[in-house]
């Protein structure tokens, strides 16, 4: 299903240089935005609110004035208008919260709970509670790091580049990569013939860790984090184009 997205931007919380490399992830599965807001108080003369003056002036985006008329003011302003837009647009059916701030966590329930799919972006500093409220969480680092690597360079060979690269992003801090793939692995749905598809697995992992990114792990897709557990994961893809690929779990 193609997702129509609302992004919500909190202009305090998030500095103005990552904008183009956020918008560019957002729509990189041929996903659709219909409306881009940000806010902020945008009376105040801090650098990061002239930045984001100067980087939106020809950007299509709707500002949004929010007075500092309290510690969250911005945060209860996005709040109200998301769920005013969840109830009132039955257009959009996707949701992208822009911020590190773990206040948009309830905000990101309430949008579930109407049936709504809600990516929440943000620094890997993000607290664990918003991370794991969303549908998806994408470390702002991977983005950067990312997109850094990829730019300029031979697609093969940038991929190989990125694969052994070590990426200093923490990701579900208090759970090792090998407690996750075996996660996959076990709760998974086994096909007749015993093997697990890479797009169940993957849906897997993400439900139980919505944070989790191939690239925090120095690989830029799943299948490159499997390939390093080659001495207990067996691999297959069928001959359709592009490949399905599927996996098992090697046993004695």
């Amino acid at each position: 299903m193609c997702k129509k997205y609302a992004v919500f931007i909190d202009g305090e919380n998030i500095p103005a240089e990552y904008f183009d490399s956020i918008m560019s992830e957002i729509v990189k599965e041929n996903d659709d935005v219909l409306i881009k807001r940000i806010y902020a108080d945008w009376t105040t003369e801090h650098k990061s609110i002239h930045k984001w003056k100067e980087r939106i002036i020809n950007s299509p985006i709707r500002v949004f004035q929010q007075f500092r008329n309290g510690p969250n003011a911005t945060d209860n302003s996005i709040i109200m208008d998301a769920i005013e837009l969840a109830i009132q647009n039955m257009e959009i059916n996707a949701f992208c919260i822009v911020s590190t701030d773990s206040d948009y966590y309830s905000l990101a329930l309430r949008l579930r709970e109407n049936g709504k799919y809600v990516l929440g972006i943000g620094m890997e500093n993000s607290k664990e509670i918003w991370q794991n409220s969303c549908n998806e969480f994408i470390k702002i680092e991977n983005i950067i790091k990312s997109k850094e690597l990829l730019e300029g360079e031979n697609k093969e060979e940038a991929l190989e580049k990125l694969s052994i690269r070590k990426i200093n992003v923490k990701n579900n801090k208090n759970v090792s990569l090998e407690n996750i793939i075996e996660y996959g692995l076990s709760n998974s749905r086994i096909n007749d013939d015993g093997w697990i598809s890479f797009s169940d697995f993957g849906s897997t992992i993400k439900k139980k860790y919505p944070s989790f990114d191939p690239r925090t792990y120095s690989c830029n897709k799943l299948l490159h984090i499997i390939k390093r557990f080659q001495d207990d994961i067996e691999i297959k893809y069928d001959n359709c184009f592009p490949p399905n690929y599927f996996l098992r779990e090697i046993t004695e």
